[in-house]
């Protein structure tokens, strides 16, 4: 034993130190090697997620400002306020003050208001206009100013299209960088100039993770300029996203390497976590050798000693120690060896039954032929005679007795054991001259399903004589079957005189068989049978109102018959 316990220990260790070699070593290289390319997959995906959605929400909004534009160049009022030559005209004030109105009604209700600078709407030829005024104050300036810029004089529109784009410089404030839009009013020659404010960049620049983002248009680079740094092509990755306003678009820098196997210190680290992660191992793997060696041969000497000595039911708490498989071994053998125990005990009560069954079952057939010869004669007097009542009881007893003489231990259909209550009913209907009403409320297709002979005649016996006898009236008694899953409900319920809780607690007690037991099998036996033979959970339960009712249920593996050929 002391050879085989080291043995183990060496294999363990050198198995775990192979493995360690020939698998994990060149894995931390592999591995090492490829979180470089991970890191900046993972970068580049969630830096695009987050650019993408920013510049999805600035283009929602400047979208929102071409919309509120293009609305103004063809609403009514607007045209109708710049149709007038002068100010002075008749009508000219009011109109203004109407385009206004109408103005500011829109705008309060645009998601763009909150960055909005100004709006500035005027005819060039009659300067006839007025203003929408948010961030920045208005002027009388400001449509000459819009006038004298570079985009204003080169601004064409293409086929189609009343509003344009620009990223630009305000025209109050030339440091600060906006975004104008230029609407065409086709019928008054007039122009809408609408400016936003920086603030609509903002998505961009809110995310804390995402960094390096710039936008670019004709020379201008916002927030900042880009550092020389990141064109390098070796060390750095230019996303570029498409921007609704035309020549600008959104660029990311993703930094391609940040962590480098290349350099000594990342080097240095990766060395000195291979070699401890080594010795560690070597360490854990003897203290695991030796911790299973040890719990192993506590388990090897428990089972020698079931093996040698067949004490089943005899446990060791030690080697039940621990949370590992070891120990899980352990439990299951313990449990097994008080299982074995608990499965002879019994074994050995099932045989004493057994054997107390056959005597009483050898009891029960005296003389047969004679008996059924005798009966025979009865039935054949009682059909010459014409006295109905004593035939049907001499053929029903013929039956149950055959039945009785073959024990009760066999498995018929349930088709067979109704026409076993039948034939009992016969001889009961004749005794109690029509005192009760047997009812059968079985499914066709449940006829077929396999029960123990003789499991539902002392239940109907028990309802007689228990149930409709002492309460002196007319009764019936129900059989019913049903499924659930995979068991088998039978019913006997009689609407007699029914059972109070202590009588019911009374029912599975042992006691000897009354005078007009047909059988010689009571419930308790009954109950003792269906359990020995399917195991705990089925059997024998009660339901009970004293004055009402009573039911006898009975659970049963529900299995097809299979006629025994050598029966």
């Amino acid at each position: 034993m002391k050879h085989v316990s080291i043995t183990l220990k060496a294999r363990i260790l050198f198995s775990v130190i192979l493995c360690f070699i020939i698998i994990c070593v060149p894995s931390f290289f592999l591995l090492f090697s490829h979180m470089n390319r991970l890191v900046y997959e993972e970068s580049m995906e969630t830096g695009e997620a987050h650019v993408v959605n920013a510049v999805n929400r600035v283009s929602e909004d400047l979208e929102a400002l071409v919309t509120s534009v293009a609305w103004m160049c063809g609403e009514e009022s607007i045209a109708d306020a710049l149709s007038y030559k002068s100010i002075e005209d008749t009508g000219a004030a009011i109109a203004i003050i109407e385009a206004q109105s109408e103005v500011s009604t829109y705008m309060a209700a645009s998601p763009i208001d909150s960055s909005l600078n100004k709006i500035v709407i005027f005819n060039p030829d009659t300067r006839m206009g007025f203003e929408y005024v948010k961030g920045h104050s208005g002027t009388l300036y400001d449509s000459y100013a819009i006038m004298s810029t570079d985009e204003f004089r080169n601004l064409s529109f293409p086929t189609g299209a009343v509003v344009r784009l620009f990223l630009t410089h305000s025209i109050n404030n030339p440091d600060e960088l906006v975004v104008v839009a230029y609407g065409r009013m086709r019928e008054t020659d007039g122009y809408v100039y609408a400016e936003l404010s920086d603030n609509v960049f903002r998505p961009l620049f809110s995310y804390p993770d995402v960094g390096n983002i710039y936008i670019l248009s004709d020379g201008i680079s916002y927030p900042d300029a880009v550092p020389s740094e990141y064109m390098d092509e070796n060390n750095w990755t230019m996303a570029e996203y498409p921007f609704v306003i035309p020549g600008s678009s959104v660029v990311q820098f993703v930094d391609r390497a940040p962590l480098r196997l290349a350099s000594s210190y990342g080097l240095t680290v990766f060395v000195g976590i291979l070699t401890a992660s080594l010795v560690l191992l070597i360490v854990i793997s003897a203290l695991l050798s030796r911790y299973l060696t040890r719990t192993t041969s506590r388990l090897e000497k428990h089972i020698k000693y079931l093996t040698e000595t067949k004490d089943f039911g005899s446990v060791n708490k030690s080697i039940e120690e621990g949370s590992d498989e070891v120990a899980a071994i352990g439990r299951t053998v313990n449990a097994m060896s008080i299982s074995i125990s608990e499965l002879l005990k019994r074994n050995e009560m099932l045989f004493e039954e057994k054997k107390r069954m056959e005597i009483d079952m050898l009891q029960l057939q005296v003389n047969p032929h004679f008996l059924y010869n005798t009966l025979e004669s009865i039935h054949y007097l009682a059909e010459v005679q014409k006295n109905d009542g004593i035939a049907r009881m001499a053929r029903g007893l013929t039956t149950l007795l055959r039945n009785l003489a073959k024990g009760s231990n066999d498995l018929i259909p349930l088709s067979d054991e109704l026409k076993l209550l039948g034939d009992y009913d016969d001889i009961q209907q004749v005794r109690y001259m029509g005192m009760y009403e047997l009812v059968f409320s079985v499914p066709d297709e449940l006829l077929g399903y396999q029960i123990q002979k003789f499991t539902l005649q002392p239940l109907v016996e028990n309802a007689i004589f228990h149930g409709i006898e002492p309460s002196m009236r007319c009764g019936t008694i129900d059989i019913s079957a049903s499924l659930d899953g995979s068991d088998l409900f039978i019913t006997v319920a009689d609407d007699g005189v029914g059972m109070t809780q202590e009588e019911l607690n009374l029912a599975f007690e042992p006691k000897k068989h009354s005078k007009t037991d047909m059988t010689g099998i009571g419930i308790r036996n009954i109950n003792e049978r269906i359990r020995l033979m399917y195991g705990d959970g089925y059997g024998l339960s009660f339901e009970s109102v004293k004055g009402q009712y009573t039911k006898a249920i009975v659970r049963l593996k529900a299995e097809w018959y299979v006629q025994n050929p050598d029966s």
